[in-house]
């Protein structure tokens, strides 16, 4: 039987001088571990001011790519249940851990970090825009499509009437009108024999049932309009209810072909929007990534500094990891990772208690923050 890990991916960075064996067979009873290809000596250091600035810094803009990310996987499940969001056709956590690497073409290594930092947020955030304006076209059109459905739904108090009143139960000239007249049930043979009385000049025999329900009749009823001002009181008096309606030639065949039309657009823009979501959650995942390496390089240089190589000279002191937790296992595994580094050099003398730039407020004893390879939606 295989075993089952979590969705969401460690992203660690540990002292340079660890040795990598020792964490993989450590950790292998609780996780899987591969390495996070992280360009850290190429990218550049810059000074310590400049990194402890961009950690805070990352931790918001991090939080906001995770957002949009989950916005679009949420996007995509809600158009095809049935299919789970990949990254071009791989799911998103082998891309993770077996395919992903720094896109150089896009996000040059030499290239300041804050200003590359902030062009990767600055495209996500289009991104967003993007999604909303989007969604909410979709949404605008089945508003309409869910309006045009409850006209054909409810009882007669609140239902649409253009097909329930014909031509035929027309009577409209100068100075003649019909009015509609909602009648509760136990109220009908009542309204039958009394409308006649309820105003002076209404048309004797003019009172018509033209539809039932479980709670209601309406009925149409031929008066003179200067009678309609004492019919409409004394309908208040009697609780009935008079429905506005004015009669339009072709009014159910034009709401018809309008909401055929509204639904084969609401679904040319679904099938739009799904494929703009696939290509952009790929594309914004891919982002997200180049975040978090970046996240993981600045402080594991804050955290761990840097060391002294005969080929580069100085280079970040760290190496990378991501780690997949097998299901049930997380408290384990970070109880074995504390093992491993809290008597490491991990942490500056004197600083024990203190909380590691951009850790929201945990503290380990290595570089430490989430991928979530499947987000949760029901949050």
């Amino acid at each position: 039987m295989a075993e089952a890990y979590e969705s969401s991916l460690w992203a660690i960075a540990v002292k340079g001088t660890e040795n990598v064996r020792a964490l993989q067979e450590a950790t292998k009873e609780f996780a899987k571990c591969d390495s996070f290809r992280i360009p850290g000596a190429q990218l550049r250091v810059g000074t310590l001011d400049s990194l402890m600035s961009l950690s805070d810094d990352l931790t918001k803009s991090d939080i906001f790519a995770d957002q949009t990310v989950t916005k679009m996987y949420k996007q995509l499940l809600d158009l095809k249940p049935e299919a789970t969001p990949d990254i071009v056709g791989v799911p998103t956590v082998t891309y993770t851990t077996m395919r992903w690497e720094w896109d150089e073409a896009k996000f040059q290594l030499k290239q300041p970090l804050r200003e590359m930092c902030e062009g990767i947020s600055q495209r996500i955030a289009a991104l967003d825009e993007e999604l909303k304006a989007k969604v909410t076209e979709m949404n605008v059109l089945k508003g309409s499509l869910q309006g045009a459905e409850r006209k054909m739904q409810g009882n007669l108090m609140v239902r649409g009437l253009a097909d329930v009143i014909k031509k035929e139960d027309v009577v409209e000239s100068e100075y003649m009108m019909t009015v509609y007249v909602v009648v509760p049930k136990y109220a009908m043979k009542d309204c039958e024999t009394s409308y006649e009385k309820m105003a002076q000049y209404i048309v004797p025999k003019s009172g018509h049932l033209l539809m039932e329900d479980s709670e209601y009749g309406l009925y149409s009823v031929v008066l003179f309009k200067k009678s309609f001002e004492d019919f409409k009181h004394a309908a208040r008096e009697k609780r009935l209810t008079l429905r506005e309606f004015i009669y339009s030639e072709g009014a159910v065949e034009e709401e018809a072909r309008k909401k055929k039309a509204d639904a084969a657009e609401l679904e040319r823009l679904k099938g739009m929007l799904y494929n703009w979501c696939r290509i952009n959650y790929a594309e914004c995942y891919g982002m997200l990534l180049h975040l978090k390496a970046v996240r993981v390089f600045v402080e594991s240089v804050l955290r761990f500094g840097l060391t002294a190589t005969y080929a580069q000279g100085m280079v970040p002191n760290f190496k990378s990891f991501l780690l997949q937790p097998k299901k049930g296992k997380s408290e384990t595994l970070r109880k074995a990772l504390a093992a491993m580094y809290s008597g490491s050099a991990a942490m500056m003398e004197g600083e024990e208690e203190s909380v590691a730039p951009g850790a929201g407020g945990e503290f380990y004893p290595y570089v430490y923050t989430l991928i979530e390879t499947e987000p949760n939606i029901s949050a």
